[in-house]
């Protein structure tokens, strides 16, 4: 006998599992209500199973319930760590996909279905919990001992009486000083200030030529860095930011870094700076 209210939470459980299994592994975090909100849809989700459609149509739908899911939870993120979430969730369920098949020569006989990549198992639930608890080990022990990924800071820029938040990403090849005072350099988008610098003062900074400034009190603040890279030499344009605050942890810390703009794309919506390790 089929209990809906079993199906459906047993799958919800399973769901929201496999759903921080892939924030684990993909290293995204998620609040618990959007996780028990995402939960719930897969386990109604579930109850399709219950409908006269045809297997390959069931399979179908995978693709875009399962973004769903990892959208519903984890929200969007940029095209690669979206895909890169619903990748590592897909192989949470293709994992518990595999130990059921290795079973099923013991399942089958007690009328184990599948139907378009969903599975419904007539046993003790606890058969399930204990595989799926099986599961989330073999991917959480897979993340550990993941190699880490490249450091990213959260800041925050005033600049007039405007203020911005951007994530940078942690260059060690970015050495940048001030050559004067000594201080760091934070490399900054120019799309990330459009809002709080005058546009003037922003296209001059991009070109790096603060001489076209015509506001005196942006020449005071603004100035000039040689820079080489790969592909050559040339200048950024800096300025001192009314403030710049690191966030880390819920806490502010106050960093009295130059910010020098760059007209290029750096990480799209992973990363809009680069910072040195001395930030």
């Amino acid at each position: 006998m089929l209990y809906l209210d079993v199906l459906v939470l047993l799958n919800a459980g399973i769901g929201a599992v496999f759903l921080l299994a892939a924030g684990k592994l993909a290293r995204r975090k998620t609040s618990r209500w959007r996780l028990t909100l995402s939960a719930l849809a897969a386990g109604g989700y579930s109850l399709v199973l219950l409908l006269a459609l045809p297997g390959w149509l069931l399979l179908l739908l995978q693709l875009p319930v399962s973004l769903g899911l990892v959208l519903l939870c984890y929200g969007w993120g940029g095209k690669r760590e979206t895909l890169r979430l619903l990748l590592c969730f897909w192989g949470g369920n293709l994992l518990l996909g595999a130990v059921l098949g290795i079973l099923d020569q013991w399942l089958a006989p007690l009328g184990a279905l599948s139907r378009g990549g969903i599975y419904y198992v007539p046993v003790e639930p606890v058969v399930l919990v204990l595989v799926t608890i099986g599961c989330y080990l073999v991917l959480w022990l897979v993340g550990k001992f993941r190699k880490k990924p490249a450091n990213r800071l959260r800041f925050r820029l005033k600049a007039g009486q405007r203020e911005v938040e951007f994530t940078a990403l942690v260059d060690t090849g970015n050495r940048l000083q001030d050559p004067i005072t000594g201080r760091s350099v934070l490399v900054v988008q120019q799309k990330v200030l459009q809002n709080c610098l005058p546009s003037a003062v922003l296209d001059a900074l991009s070109q790096g030529r603060p001489e076209q400034i015509q506001s005196s009190d942006w020449q005071r603040r603004c100035g000039v860095l040689p820079i080489r890279t790969a592909g050559g030499t040339g200048l950024l344009g800096t300025f001192r930011p009314e403030g710049l605050w690191l966030l880390k942890e819920g806490k502010t810390e106050r960093v009295g870094a130059l910010v020098a703009v760059t007209p290029q794309p750096l990480g799209g919506r992973e990363y809009q700076a680069l910072a040195g390790e001395q930030l």
